[in-house]
């Protein structure tokens, strides 16, 4: 009987051991945690993309852009709203590239990859959008801040090596839209919020 007891009392503690050596390695490298996209997004002056924007086409349809800091500050959250069109979309920092990378679906069945980065005080956006029957589009989206209420966003085609046309398709000034964006977002999963009263 005593042989057994010893023999789980080995067991548990080297699992004990394991788990607490485990628990050390994800404590450290969280100390050491890298930068986030939004302190990347603030180093190269482009922090101001985050908000709720909204424009009119000219046949009347309104379109809405929605951009939102979650995880602290490690993901962009983007939704698109045009019509019945909707799509999300979900930006973040991969370390050791000078990119941030995009994933995203629309409620057509699509998907989107990209990339984004900071040229010359413009964001550019690099996607390739494969529709539900599997037709793929590339295209290239400039977003330049006007003033801090306003951008203009210019949508362009790629070429075979991913350069953009030298022409955009057409561009649209964003007005920025006050409220609703709630900074409930940036806490960490399962963190209650608080109704104020």
């Amino acid at each position: 009987m005593n042989e057994r007891r010893t023999a789980k009392v080995k067991v548990s503690l080297g699992k004990t051991v394991f788990l607490m050596t485990a628990i050390l390695i994800i404590w450290s490298g969280s100390a050491a945690a890298q930068q986030s996209l939004r302190d990347l997004a603030k180093e190269y002056g482009s922090d101001w993309l985050a908000g709720r924007w909204t424009a009119t086409t000219d046949n009347g349809t309104k379109i809405l852009l929605v951009y939102r800091w979650e995880l602290n500050g490690h993901l962009l959250t983007a939704d698109f709203k045009m019509g019945e069109y909707a799509s999300r979309g979900m930006i973040f920092y991969v370390p050791g590239e000078e990119k941030a990378t995009e994933v995203g679906i629309d409620n057509r069945g699509g998907r989107t990859k990209g990339t984004w980065e900071a040229q010359d005080g413009k964001l550019v956006s690099k996607r390739e959008h494969v529709d539900a029957e599997g037709n793929v589009r590339k295209s290239a989206t400039v977003y330049t801040k006007v003033d801090a209420k306003t951008i203009k966003i210019a949508l362009y085609g790629l070429d075979q090596d991913g350069e953009l046309a030298d022409e955009p398709w057409f561009t649209m000034d964003f007005k920025r839209k006050a409220g609703k964006t709630s900074k409930k977002t940036d806490k960490p999963a399962g963190e209650s919020q608080k109704k104020s009263n």
